[in-house]
């Protein structure tokens, strides 16, 4: 019997979405006791496996409407290049508040390894894991870096406090156990060792939850148009619930929105319309107040018992 990831529950509800991979009903679900949503059935570790091919890294469609185009590798990239430090909101973020620190550092889903390149020249000790043998592969020849190919879940390639801060994004919600990767975080980063976090929080959004309702009302669900990447969904609530039961304090917790004119215009015509309309107000109302955004960027600081 499956059970809750976050809290061990087994009373669930069904959400009004769903994906069908390999002939198999995927259907959005929700913890009634601590409403972590996630897909049930999951695909299994095989079935992973063929969703994240090569391809997924070098043909997948981007999603964001301001880029049309995004190159994964950039073959050929010049050497000063690689040694300035690309901004982002993580790099920014840590050289803002600790600058000059050099950190014992790694990146999970590093992808062909450019920011950790760039954060080996501020003196950092870099290392990364990829789970995408092609640009792991890429990492370790091209730019010498210390990368691991692998999954987070499953490596046992990191020891005991080997780190002081680990990055992840756009990772956690991809995974078969959350709880459980948080978990290793816990044992391989040292005491007051930092884990920042960069995760979508799109069933955050009012107009995702007014639609959660009509289709409810209306006995309707929406099959999702692309593969179901995301295993499971996170608000504020449900991620800083997480952390803590896994040993981490949250020290900031940022919960911007898309501005409307980045966001993926999906389904009916009615729907798209839907999406615009309520992006605008919900953009504005998460200017003043900070909430109901649909990205969230979490730094958290590793406690560990005397």
């Amino acid at each position: 019997m499956r059970t809750c990831d976050l809290c061990g529950s087994t009373k669930f509800k069904k959400l009004p979405f769903y994906y069908e991979f390999e002939s198999q009903k995927l259907q959005g679900t929700q913890c009634q006791s601590c409403d972590l949503m996630f897909l049930d059935p999951q695909p299994t570790p095989v079935q992973l496996e063929r969703l994240y091919g090569k391809d997924y890294f070098t043909e997948r469609p981007n999603y964001d409407r301001t880029q049309q185009e995004v190159v994964f590798i950039e073959e050929g990239q010049k050497r000063d290049v690689l040694n300035q430090v690309r901004p982002d909101k993580f790099t920014n973020y840590i050289l803002a508040k600790y600058p000059g620190r050099k950190f014992r550092y790694l990146e999970v889903g590093c992808g062909p390894g450019y920011t950790l390149k760039s954060l080996q020249a501020l003196g950092w000790e870099t290392h990364g894991l990829e789970i995408s043998e092609h640009a792991a592969e890429f990492a370790r020849r091209e730019l010498q870096l210390p990368v691991v190919t692998g999954n987070i879940e499953t490596t046992e390639d990191f020891h005991e406090n080997q780190f002081d801060l680990a990055y992840m994004g756009d990772v956690l919600e991809h995974l078969l156990s959350p709880s459980a990767t948080l978990a290793k975080f816990h044992r391989i980063l040292s005491n007051d060792g930092l884990l920042v976090l960069a995760l979508p929080a799109t069933l955050n959004l009012p107009t995702v939850r007014l639609g959660f309702a009509a289709y409810g009302l209306l006995g309707k669900e929406r099959k999702m148009d692309i593969p179901p990447y995301h295993l499971f969904e996170f608000t504020p609530a449900t991620i800083t619930k997480m952390l803590k039961k896994q040993g981490f304090e949250v020290v900031e917790l940022l919960n911007p929105v898309k501005p409307p004119k980045n966001i993926r215009l999906g389904g009916s015509m009615v729907e798209k319309v839907g999406k615009l309309a309520g992006q605008y107000p919900t953009y504005y109302l998460n200017k003043v107040t900070g909430r109901f955004g649909d990205r969230m960027f979490v730094v958290a600081r590793n406690v560990k018992a005397a």
